[in-house]
């Protein structure tokens, strides 16, 4: 069996979390919110325990590094998918759905409702965003006891509710020294790795110099040794979202010359990477780790399916869809209208399920017959009992089938050639690196 390239790389991993911590700005006490003096004091001081790790270990438990994760999608990756999505995969890297820092705040007594998740979702990453440093530490400092993985901070939505109107999202490239200043805030206020999540530039400000100005800053300035690059930038002239994820063209040449530029910094790719392939063909190339977003939702069974073999060397998997859909009736049947005023309906936790049956006979059977069924059906199992029968038994207990192939995937091999000239520091930059130390 050949190997995965996820299996190649791991003899030579190291953690990104264990490089040694680079200067940062002091906080005001107003800001560390729970934390004590010492530690204020020393905001990397978490990266001294990770350096100790021989593999990544968050809290009592051990997980595999980030190869593969699912990206945050507003309104798809909430805990009905990632919760369809670990019955799935047991190590692909699961992200909540960006979380306002005020949501969380304002919503301090009802904090489950955004906030809680089931243990089997590790390894998990909460992402927030905001541009009120009070209100990022308090929201941080409130997600704390909830155990996630790992803190992100969006720097890359493009929507004009949250980069227009909000202020945050990938406007806050624009001031890489307030990013820095954010992510020292949120790092102050939790004791598991920071990371932020960004595009390579915005509007006209999408120079790969001025990429780089950014990771220099927030990097140099504080404990993020995580970024998370979309491979194109974004146009905040009123276009959508949607269009935002098609238009701007992609450059990958620009990951990759970041990868060439800051070697002891951590980079995920996204950006364009539908298949289990085009993951294998980036992390041939070089790639740190690969996030998959839509593909990842629409086409989760062959997807998501294959990520823990072809990924990270696992042995082949035995689950089948019919046992994927009786773990999940359990988990269905206990949340449906928990939060009152029907929320979630069986509709919100249906949704999740359509990708596992994406392409295959009577999957639009089955989903015509299911939007009926949600009108007089009151529980999943009363549903499922109802409409399944459109799925064939040969779809519903077949194993996994490979979803990949061995032939070489060149998607990635042409940004090598065009890899922009390396990035050096402006001297007025190391100076004010230097006022940091």
């Amino acid at each position: 069996m050949m190997k995965s390239a996820g299996h190649a790389l791991l003899s030579s991993f190291k953690p990104p979390y264990c490089f040694p911590p680079k200067n940062c700005r002091r906080l005001p006490s107003n800001l560390v919110c729970g934390i004590s003096t010492a530690k204020s004091r020393k905001i990397h001081a978490y990266h001294q325990k990770q350096q100790r790790l021989s593999n990544f270990e968050m809290g009592a438990e051990q997980y595999l590094p980030p190869w593969f994760s699912v990206a945050p999608m507003m309104e798809w990756t909430d805990n009905h998918y990632r919760t369809m999505a670990r019955l799935v995969s047991k190590h692909a890297w699961l992200w909540t759905e960006m979380l306002a820092a005020e949501t969380i705040i304002y919503q301090e007594k009802n904090l489950d409702r955004f906030l809680a998740f089931n243990p089997d979702q590790h390894p998990i990453v909460l992402q927030i965003g905001g541009n009120n440093l009070e209100n990022l530490a308090k929201a941080t400092r409130l997600a704390n006891s909830y155990g996630y993985d790992e803190i992100n901070l969006n720097c890359g939505c493009p929507s004009p509710k949250v980069a227009g109107h909000g202020c945050f999202g990938v406007s806050l490239m624009l001031d890489p020294k307030f990013v820095a200043e954010a992510m020292s805030v949120i790092a102050a206020n939790t004791d598991v790795p920071v990371s932020v999540k960004c595009r390579i530039g915005v509007d006209d400000h999408d120079s790969y110099r001025e990429l780089c100005e950014f990771i220099h800053t927030v990097s140099t300035q504080s404990p993020t040794r995580h970024f998370v690059i979309h491979s194109r930038k974004a146009l905040l002239n009123g276009i959508s979202p949607a269009d935002n994820r098609k238009i701007p063209p992609l450059k990958y040449e620009f990951y990759y010359a970041l990868l060439r530029d800051f070697p002891d910094i951590r980079f995920t790719i996204n950006g364009g990477v539908n298949s289990i392939d085009e993951v294998r063909a980036a992390q041939n190339e070089g790639a740190h780790g690969v996030m998959v977003g839509r593909a990842a939702y629409n086409n989760s069974w062959a997807l998501l399916g294959n990520v823990d073999t072809a990924i990270y060397g696992a042995p082949p998997s035995t689950v089948t869809r019919r046992q994927v859909l009786e773990k999940y009736q359990v988990y269905a049947d206990s949340v449906i209208g928990i939060y009152g005023n029907g929320k979630p309906s069986l509709r919100d936790i249906v949704k999740p399920l359509y990708g596992l049956f994406w392409g295959e006979k009577g999957n639009g059977v089955w989903k015509r017959n299911a939007d009926s069924a949600f009108h007089h059906c009151k529980t999943f199992k009363s549903l499922m009992e109802e409409t399944i029968s459109a799925m064939p038994d040969s779809v519903l207990d077949a194993p996994l089938v490979d979803a990949y192939s061995t032939t070489s995937v060149d998607k990635f091999a042409n940004s090598m050639s065009l890899l922009p000239l390396p990035y050096t520091a402006k001297e007025e930059e190391q100076e004010e690196e230097l006022l940091y130390a």
